[in-house]
């Protein structure tokens, strides 16, 4: 039994509940000063606006019959008038219904009546329609001066009700400003606790997060060693636990890559050396003369052999990026520039081009990896040379500027098209005018370049070259290397 609950209580130190689970808390706990307040505003604001509902449909009742009994009173006047003319008895009896017919409309209003002074102001109406009623009709006196308090007192009775109703309404509407006023306050006052609650439940799994972004990062840049621990919920702690499972498969993966790409790059060059000193033995015509087709032939078995070797260097070279990446030396780039020349020295000499230097760094040597500086300018010069015309020279730029090492490559070739842009650095990429010429290259130079860049953490950019041509940009960061 004790074992038992030992084991239970470990559980329990170390549950933890998952996303969906944290996050739920949170926000109910973020969330509910806001509610209550919510809950009581909105229970409030139904009440107000039932008064308002009330208050509308008084004011609309109460002018509905007052139109009327106005209506009732200017027909009571004219029939009365044309009866003094006419002497009808129909239209006698419709003057006493009338007379009946206002008085009634006056209860009616008084008993919408919501007031003590709405009482007095209608019986103050009844008292002067009766005194009217008892010359006109009782005493029979064909006076129309006797209408004249009627229509004084409507006069009054419509200003009275108007400004009533305006004054209910804007009490109304004050009352409603005043809660919508305290429910912002109360908003203002609890949304800093809203945003703590849920600020802090973000932050902290922002900071989980961060730590997982960082492994990955490693990862994407083959940092296989790294140790991997990853706290917080259920669900983070099994992702890490995933995370060092493909860490693992990549690390195995990568070194099957590479010992695959290094084997085969290195069996491929001894057939082929083979092939180059057979293929030369006959265009020798040491085993024997040839015709002039052979020779053609011949020419098309070389071409085709040159494109395989360089395919099999740029491999080699590619395959050297990753193990390179983090082997600081020094560069002399006045000795590298030399070496450049004289691996372009029979290229240039068999088609009549040339390099223009520009060269402003400092003479000392700059702590920089010396092998993927060497493998950018030797693929983006091949590059230029490759789609250059004979006579025409490739130009090469080299500064310091901006705590970065600044380097321009531009030739004068066909260029390349803005649509082909995002393609070129593509592995294995064939560009329109890459078909055209009749020397082909592997598609994995400007892959190298791109490569090379991101390794030394670079920006890289394609312009067009005036007035023909295109320009490679490469900026190197060099912040605090210092010169040596």
């Amino acid at each position: 039994m004790p074992a038992i609950m030992a084991e239970k209580y470990k559980a329990l130190v170390n549950w933890r509940p998952n996303l969906i689970g944290q996050f739920v808390m949170s926000m109910l706990l973020s969330l509910l000063p806001l509610s209550i307040v919510v809950i009581v505003f909105l229970n409030v604001l139904n009440k107000q606006l039932a008064v308002t509902q009330q208050i509308v449909s008084n004011n609309y009742q109460v002018t509905k019959s007052f139109n009327l009994l106005k209506q009732e009173l200017n027909s009571l006047e004219r029939a009365t008038r044309q009866n003094w003319v006419l002497k009808s008895d129909s239209l006698d009896k419709l003057i006493v219904d009338k007379w009946q017919s206002s008085l009634d409309n006056i209860n009616e209003l008084k008993q919408l009546s919501s007031s003590q002074q709405s009482t007095q102001q209608w019986q103050r109406l009844t008292d002067t329609l009766k005194a009217a009623h008892t010359k006109l009709v009782v005493e029979a006196r064909e006076q129309a001066e006797l209408f004249v308090p009627i229509s004084e007192i409507l006069a009054d009775l419509t200003m009275w009700l108007r400004e009533t109703n305006e004054a209910k309404i804007t009490q109304n509407q004050i009352k409603l400003t005043n809660l919508q006023a305290s429910f912002i306050n109360w908003l203002v006052a609890l949304t800093p606790l809203t945003l703590l609650v849920g600020g802090g439940f973000l932050w902290r799994i922002s900071g989980r997060l961060k730590g997982l972004t960082s492994v990955i990062d490693k990862l994407g840049q083959g940092d296989w060693q790294q140790k991997i621990s990853v706290q917080g919920s259920a669900e983070l702690i099994e992702l890490g636990n995933k995370l060092q499972w493909v860490q693992a498969q990549l690390h195995m993966l990568e070194q099957q890559k590479d010992t695959f790409l290094r084997h085969v790059t290195h069996e491929l060059k001894t057939p082929l050396a083979s092939m180059v000193e057979g293929t030369e033995l006959l265009a020798d015509e040491i085993v024997g003369p040839i015709n002039n087709e052979q020779k053609a032939v011949l020419g098309l078995i070389s071409q085709s052999m040159v494109r395989l070797r360089t395919m099999i260097d740029s491999l080699l070279s590619y395959n050297a990026i990753r193990t390179s990446k983090d082997n600081v030396s020094e560069v002399e780039f006045n000795q590298l520039i030399k070496k450049v020349n004289n691996h372009f020295e029979h290229r240039l000499n068999a088609r009549e081009q040339s390099l223009i230097w520009h060269n402003s760094l400092p003479t000392v040597a700059l702590n920089l990896p010396r092998e993927l500086i060497e493998m950018i300018l030797i693929q983006l010069i091949s590059n230029g040379l490759k789609f250059s015309q004979p006579n025409q020279v490739v130009t090469i730029s080299l500064s310091l500027e901006n705590n970065g090492l600044n380097m321009q490559v531009a030739d004068e070739g066909c260029g390349i098209k803005e649509h082909e842009r995002e393609h070129v650095f593509g592995a294995f990429y064939q560009g329109k005018h890459t078909k055209e010429i009749s020397l082909q290259g592997s598609g994995l130079g400007l892959t190298i370049v791109k490569e090379s860049v991101e390794q030394l953490h670079g920006q890289l950019k394609i312009e067009h070259n005036e007035p023909q041509g295109c320009r490679f940009n490469i900026v190197i960061p060099y912040k605090n290397k210092g010169v040596k």
